[in-house]
């Protein structure tokens, strides 16, 4: 039986390096990420849902500490929490100063995803998997429209399922913290486990995909946090230029913000449509939720209007036509990797070599950020927003890899 394995593995391997051409390597994105990860089977344990700041593994740990080594972590001091659920900095330091560029204190960081590209519209929601995020994925596909999932890691631990949902029918999966806290007010090792935890449950319940985009959860990010997401994970920062406030809607359709949110679902619907009747100069990214129904619904029923007013809607990385991970172009391209993460790390360092000669995308490689002019991306002719390249039949990779995926088994429509 050994044997046998053996040579499934082998054969494997050389039908991953026979499929990288279709690759398209992440922007900066050095291998020696890919392994961080480890493949973990569903039954090994993570860290108990919703505690912030999980202990990270030694690896990661390492890792951080050779960024600190090299100069590229700033040295910050966490922010601190405030009674109003903000942060404020020590006496002195100014959160706004760009050596810190705190967002949530009003500094805009260029290295940020904040605009989509003048007429285009990033579809993502944030928070899930929910209950409710089985409406949002049957009215995406009624639509044929894909978008950017924000997931919280521990979601994703209590509702595998919907996150199997998610991935089959072509979502992009992005990281949105184990525990959604306010991030600058971490040590270095707290942001760690947050951002490592969930990305690691994403990568073990995607067939090996790793995640490349993250969004900080209430905005707040800074210098510091930045660096170790970009640095030690690979992970590209994500705002919006917009936000409904749709997160204070209850299931019961009721205001939790007081004057800062909308005061019930009608009134979410009057700001959605505000914004979608916006100029298309910025491009639109709005913050939303797939938290409840009543959030949901601000999306769904403002869909008419999104597209009577033409704007071009799709997920994050495809604004820019970058690859969705770090190790798979799109929703339906094999992920350059196998349950050996140095292995993997070594196909992906084959396909960036092979691809430098031969690549002639200039946005691919350029820093993610809405200023950068880009091409339109590569649209699937199945699905609006899906920038893979390969049939969506499965190949003899897939049939053998369906063997090797553990817990949830993934199929490819």
């Amino acid at each position: 039986m050994t044997g046998i394995l053996n040579t499934l593995c082998t054969v494997l391997a050389c039908l991953s390096v026979g499929i990288v051409g279709s690759y398209v390597a992440h922007p900066n994105r050095d291998p020696q990420v890919v392994k961080l990860f480890t493949r973990q089977g569903v039954a090994n344990q993570y860290p108990p849902p919703d505690i912030p700041g999980p202990r990270p593994r030694a690896e990661w740990i390492d890792a951080l500490n050779r960024e600190k080594q090299a100069g590229r972590i700033p040295h910050l001091k966490p922010s601190i929490k405030t009674a109003d659920q903000s942060v404020k900095y020590d006496p002195g330091v100014n959160g706004s100063d760009p050596k810190i560029c705190s967002w949530t204190i009003g500094c805009r960081s260029p290295t940020d995803i904040t605009d989509a590209p003048a007429g285009m519209m990033g579809i993502s929601f944030d928070d899930g998997p929910e209950p409710a995020s089985s409406q949002l994925m049957e009215f995406l596909k009624s639509v044929n429209q894909t978008a950017t999932h924000f997931m919280i890691g521990s979601r994703i631990q209590q509702s595998p399922d919907a996150f199997a949902v998610a991935l089959k029918q072509g979502g992009h999966i992005a990281v949105h913290t184990w525990s959604h806290p306010l991030m600058t007010t971490l040590s270095d090792t707290a942001v760690l486990g947050e951002l490592g935890w969930t990305l690691q449950i994403i990568f073990d319940l995607s067939g090996g995909r790793l995640p490349a985009f993250w969004r900080p959860p209430f905005g707040d990010v800074d210098n510091r946090v930045r660096a170790i997401a970009k640095n030690v994970f690979g992970l590209q920062t994500v705002i919006w230029n917009q936000d409904t406030n749709d997160w204070c809607l209850t299931p019961h359709n009721t205001n939790t913000c007081g004057a800062e949110g909308p005061s019930n679902e009608a009134a979410l619907d009057l700001e959605m449509t505000r914004f979608v009747n916006m100029p298309k100069n910025p491009g639109l990214i709005i913050l939303e939720h797939e938290l409840t129904i009543h959030s949901v619904r601000g999306f769904t029923h403002a869909w008419p209007a999104i597209q009577k007013a033409g704007w071009d809607t799709r997920p994050i990385p495809s604004l820019f036509n970058a690859p969705w991970y770090q190790n798979a172009k799109g929703a339906y391209d094999e992920a350059i990797h196998l349950t050996s993460l140095l292995n993997a790390s070594e196909v992906v360092a084959s396909a960036r070599a092979r691809l430098a000669d031969t690549s002639n995308s200039t946005s691919a490689n350029s820093p993610l950020n809405s200023t950068v002019p880009v091409p339109p991306a590569i649209t699937s002719p199945q699905v609006r927003g899906s920038i893979s390249g390969t049939s969506h039949k499965r190949s003899a990779f897939q049939i053998l890899h369906l063997i090797f995926v553990q817990g949830l088994i993934l199929t490819v429509m």
